[in-house]
């Protein structure tokens, strides 16, 4: 059976010529994986899912890496800067995912933060598909839990009833070419605070398609889409707009 993996189908219309590369990529790699395998899962982070870490100073950071912004290949992206010195829960130990080439990747010593994606800590950065940032062990250090924050009123959703969310669906299961992946289906009926997903860095052959899209907090894909290989990116599950019921205000 097909994988269903949403990062894999975005919400993106993708125009010639460079437009093909993706798909022409996506299709290598799967060529690839069929004759050779994927990797085995890499070896365990120090710390578990559920504890609590502090992201070093940067510069201790800038310390472990190399000319090119990496530590045994792994890049401290331009988002990552802005959690530098603050506190966050290990939400995902990763040892092994599909990276942005679309080719399932060994890791070792690795872990996810809640809520460090490549928004930045100030919410201003990144594509605005909100990807899980990955951090080395050498980036973090153990931290007590910090007192419990206020959080701003933000738009709520409730996610619509398995029937209705099927009556949108095409043969395959997808809406505009995204995919309602496995594992969705048990939120059917939950509600959960909402962010709309706003593109801020498409390349120029790109356009987004199918309306409005969002995040709800705390749901991020489990790698179940990829059960055959395994997958621990962590990735913000993609909802439209016509699979949720919606209230309230945005969040500022």
């Amino acid at each position: 059976m097909a994988e269903r993996c949403q990062y894999k189908s975005l919400p993106l219309r993708d125009f010639p010529p460079l437009g093909v590369v993706r798909r022409l990529r996506i299709s290598h790699e799967q060529r690839r994986q069929d004759r050779g395998g994927v990797p085995a899962p890499g070896r365990p982070s120090r710390y578990r899912e559920g504890d609590w870490v502090r992201v070093k100073e940067a510069a201790e950071i800038r310390a472990t890496l190399d000319a090119k912004d990496c530590h045994r290949g792994l890049w401290f992206t331009g988002s990552q800067w802005s959690f530098c010195g603050g506190v966050y829960q290990v939400e995902r130990v990763v040892r092994r995912m599909v990276d942005d080439h679309y080719r399932v990747r060994r890791l070792s010593g690795t872990v996810a933060l809640a809520g460090a994606t490549c928004h930045g800590a100030d919410g201003t950065q990144g594509c605005g598909l909100d990807c899980a940032l990955l951090f080395r062990d050498e980036w973090v250090e153990p931290a007590a839990a910090p007192a419990p924050a206020d959080r701003p009123a933000a738009l709520r959703a409730t996610v619509r009833s398995l029937d209705e969310i099927r009556a949108t669906l095409d043969g395959r299961g997808r809406l505009h070419g995204v995919p309602f992946q496995p594992g969705m289906e048990r939120h059917a009926g939950e509600g959960f605070a909402a962010h709309e997903v706003s593109h801020r860095s498409l390349a120029w052959w790109q356009r987004p398609v199918g309306g409005r899209w969002f995040t709800l907090t705390g749901l991020r894909c489990d790698g179940t889409p990829m059960a055959a290989t395994g997958c621990d990116r962590q990735c913000a599950l993609l909802w439209h707009e016509s699979w949720l019921h919606l209230s309230g205000s945005p969040q500022r």
